[in-house]
């Protein structure tokens, strides 16, 4: 009987000690289970999306807004879309004058999501907004770039071109931006976001030189774009981009515009005028009819390419193969 009992005391003891191991493996759990899951991101427009994308790396995807050939000043967003917000952790896009069909549903948003509204950040260089049409030289003392620190003041949000991600600084920023704010997230694994950030800011710059170099033959030619949505890469590598068709990329240009860029296409010796993927080529088609001005497309946010961390840098590349093409005297 007294063995019966021994048996029974150590079955007991056994049956208690597995009740603890397991307790302390699900409080160790429970610990861990805010780093099981990456924070859900949703980005606004793909360019910036590809940045956010090599900041996350393997331990998450970033949702994407505005796909395909769709662009961010028309886009109407579904009200999936708009439920992806709501239970968001993170949203990154760049501001008001850029994706306005975010306006209304950022201003609904719940208290639980973080906000990264890039125009605003810290040490992102902003250039002024451009009037369209025919610009001003480029070497204008009120043409030069303006940082805006963000101290405690504020500013209009039409005063500057929200076309920041074109920029390698900005690009660079908002990765930086971007590794801060999924730290402060997820911090257990700040390790790996912020590698893959430094990663990426070497990457960026790399391929700045490797730009700055392509374009160095032709950056003196004059040229002009389809919409002034240009304004950071031409600054960034010193180009002559001369003027824009359209002003607002949703309406066409008047009789007046047009005369008046006909005009400049010869005063100017303009070698050629982008087009884009998203807006049919039928207008500058006729306002270069006759003349030897070249046509080419450049394309903005990356529609050709796949979204993710290779995006970005295939969408500049591009840009650079493009305005080096159409302005080479071959």
């Amino acid at each position: 009987m007294r063995g019966f009992m021994c048996l029974l005391g150590s079955a007991r003891s056994l049956a208690v000690r597995k009740v603890a191991v397991l307790a302390a493996l699900c409080a160790l759990a429970f610990v861990s289970a805010p780093h099981a899951q990456a924070t859900d991101v949703i980005v606004s427009i793909k360019p910036v999306h590809s940045l956010v994308s090599g900041v996350m790396g393997e331990t998450g995807e970033p949702g994407l807004m505005v796909t395909g050939a769709a662009s961010p000043h028309t886009y109407q967003m579904r009200p999936s879309e708009a439920q992806a917000l709501n239970t968001a952790d993170l949203i990154v896009w760049i501001g008001e004058n850029m994706e306005m069909f975010l306006e209304r549903a950022i201003e609904n948003l719940g208290a639980d999501a973080e906000l990264i509204t890039l125009h605003e950040v810290a040490r992102m260089e902003l250039l002024p907004t451009r009037e369209g049409g025919l610009w001003p030289d480029e070497h204008d003392e009120d043409k030069e770039a303006h940082v805006d620190e963000h101290d405690d003041h504020g500013h209009e949000h039409g005063e500057f071109d929200m076309h920041i991600w074109l920029d390698p600084g900005n690009a660079s920023r908002i990765v930086e931006v971007t590794a801060d704010a999924l730290i402060r997230s997820d911090p257990g694994r700040a390790e790996i976001y912020r590698s893959n950030a430094d990663a990426m800011v070497e990457r960026i710059a790399s391929l700045e030189m490797s730009i700055m170099e392509q374009l160095e033959p032709v950056k003196q030619r004059a040229f002009v774009v389809f919409h002034d949505g240009y304004q950071y890469f031409e600054h960034a590598f010193g180009l002559n981009s001369v003027g824009a068709v359209a002003v607002d990329p949703g309406r066409p240009p008047g009789t007046k515009r047009l005369v008046e860029l006909r005009a400049a296409l010869v005063e100017h010796d303009i070698r050629c005028v982008f087009i884009e993927p998203q807006f049919p080529p039928d207008l500058v088609q006729t306002l270069t009819e006759g003349t030897t001005v070249r046509i080419a497309e450049l394309d903005p946010i990356g529609v050709d390419f796949e979204p993710g961390p290779d995006a970005w840098f295939e969408m500049m590349r591009s840009l650079g193969d493009a305005i080096a093409g159409c302005l080479d005297d071959a």
